[in-house]
């Protein structure tokens, strides 16, 4: 299986056009931006989630949860290949692992689950439409894979098991996350990256070469 998703992002087409990028430097550049990806969640993990929860509660951490979702939209704007969203999203859910997350073998879901939520968007697009309607949904839609995992298995939401529980909660918090995704792991991540290549940089990858 590991072989077949590594093959496949040297060997697909996206975009306007078939850019040809030497595989080993590719998949060193999925790893590379899913690494990126991986320190990005780790500090929400460590510090911006425990500040936006002291600042107010789930609802709070619903709305920095986008940045647990960059991961596949980044890896996948840049490099445009089939299975880069669901490789920089699993690829930096393992490095926060690797970092010490306090979410530890949950990471084992999250990634993977959020990752392939961003996969299909991109697929259903056919890896060709990198526009902000695309990049909303793969940044946004994966809030329907963290939080029923959130709710159920996780012990940071307790209290979300709770037959009781009010329905506007939870569909506030979705609507939290997915609002979250959309803005910073889908705008956000669009107009950085568009920035640093106006700048210059990222200039040898599909998101230049095909602008």
């Amino acid at each position: 299986m590991v072989v077949y998703i590594v093959g496949s992002v040297g060997g697909g087409r996206a975009g306007m056009g078939d850019v040809e990028v030497g595989q080993v430097r590719l998949h060193v550049g999925v790893a590379g931006f899913s690494v990126v990806a991986g320190i990005v969640f780790t500090v929400t993990s460590h510090w911006v989630a425990p500040l936006a929860f002291a600042a107010g509660g789930h609802l709070g951490v619903a709305l920095v949860y986008g940045l647990w979702f960059m991961g596949g939209p980044l890896t996948a704007y840049i490099v445009r290949r089939p299975w880069s969203a669901f490789l920089g999203e699993t690829v930096g859910a393992i490095v926060e692992l690797l970092l010490v997350s306090p979410y530890s073998i949950m990471l084992y879901y999250y990634g993977p689950a959020q990752g392939i939520v961003s996969e299909a968007v991109f697929r259903a697009f056919r890896y060709r439409n990198f526009g902000y309607k695309a990049m909303i949904l793969a940044g946004g839609l994966p809030a329907l894979a963290a939080y029923p995992f959130d709710c159920l298995i996780s012990p940071f939401y307790p209290a979300c098991r709770s037959p009781g529980y009010p329905l506007e909660l939870h569909i506030g918090l979705i609507a939290g996350m997915a609002v979250s995704g959309a803005v910073l792991a889908g705008v956000l991540v669009k107009v950085v990256v568009d920035s640093a290549v106006s700048s210059g940089a990222l200039r040898s990858w599909p998101v230049a070469r095909m602008k």
